[in-house]
């Protein structure tokens, strides 16, 4: 029985892209130091950083928080060659960074492609940047090695989200083919796609309107979001490659066939639409 694979990381190095800011980010930064990992951080906000060295601080615990803005490509780059080159070769990898903010979400048909670059900027090039140098040092050092991406339920079609959407869509797909072409070095690659979570960005607004559509009824907790992760990096799912592990509650099972979706909770999304 002691040999059964288990969720403790204890020992294990993993580095969290946007592992602050008190949403999913910060849930699975916590959730990793709890199982017993090294963690460090990546963060674009000196005060989500402060935060979050904080909160482990509670608890007696340390961790290596760096800020940069994964959308400056060069920086962002020379930030990972040196935290791997001080560190070492990192056990896991979670890319959190995502989202569209309030002025990203249009119609379709009047998109901007200024928008939709600076979307895939941050749902999807920087991801690759992160992969790409977690994976080469992995391979380097014939070490094993697992990673999760963080896409979104949007990719299944929602309106106003064309560009978000198209990005996650591209994250699911990026990840399968270095699921394919990693998985004979050790090195496993998964997606977990969150549905609408509580965070400090999302609206508070209609809850109980938002939930209504769920069958679960109601929104997730960051922390959901933090045990998916968890488990996919684990060895409790060492024979899970290339997936994606939906987590929305059941809201993709149907739709309440709104144009203007419920869970747009942010007032000053809304107002542009209704």
């Amino acid at each position: 029985m002691n040999d059964l694979p288990t969720l403790d990381l204890t020992g294990k190095k993993a580095l969290v892209i946007g592992g602050a800011g008190g949403g999913i980010g910060t849930s699975i930064t916590l959730s990793l130091v709890a199982a017993g990992s090294h963690v460090s951080v990546i963060t674009d906000d000196q005060k989500h950083a402060e935060d979050i060295v904080g909160e482990v601080s509670k608890n007696g615990q340390k961790i290596q928080v760096r800020v940069v803005d994964v959308t400056e490509e060069k920086a962002f780059s020379n930030e990972l060659d040196e935290i791997i080159g001080e560190s070492g070769p990192f056990d896991h990898l979670v890319n959190v960074v995502g989202g569209a903010g309030v002025h990203d979400w249009s119609r379709a048909k009047d998109y901007e492609l200024e928008t939709f670059d600076r979307i895939l900027s941050r749902n999807l090039r920087y991801a690759l940047v992160s992969c790409q140098r977690i994976a080469s040092a992995l391979i380097q050092c014939s070490q094993a090695g697992s990673v999760v991406n963080i896409s979104s339920i949007a990719t299944r079609a929602v309106p106003l989200l064309a560009g978000y959407g198209a990005a996650k869509a591209g994250l699911e797909a990026l990840s399968r083919t270095m699921a394919a072409e990693w998985g004979p070095y050790g090195i496993r690659v998964n997606v977990v796609a969150p549905g609408t979570v509580k965070t400090p960005r999302a609206g508070q607004n209609n809850l109980e309107e938002a939930s209504k559509n769920i069958p679960l009824q109601r929104r997730a907790e960051p922390q959901d979001i933090a045990d998916a992760v968890l488990f996919l990096l684990s060895d409790r799912a060492n024979y899970i490659t290339g997936q994606t592990l939906v987590v929305d509650g059941g809201a993709t099972l149907g739709t309440a066939g709104d144009n203007l979706p419920v869970f747009v909770t942010n007032p000053e999304v809304r107002k542009q639409f209704d």
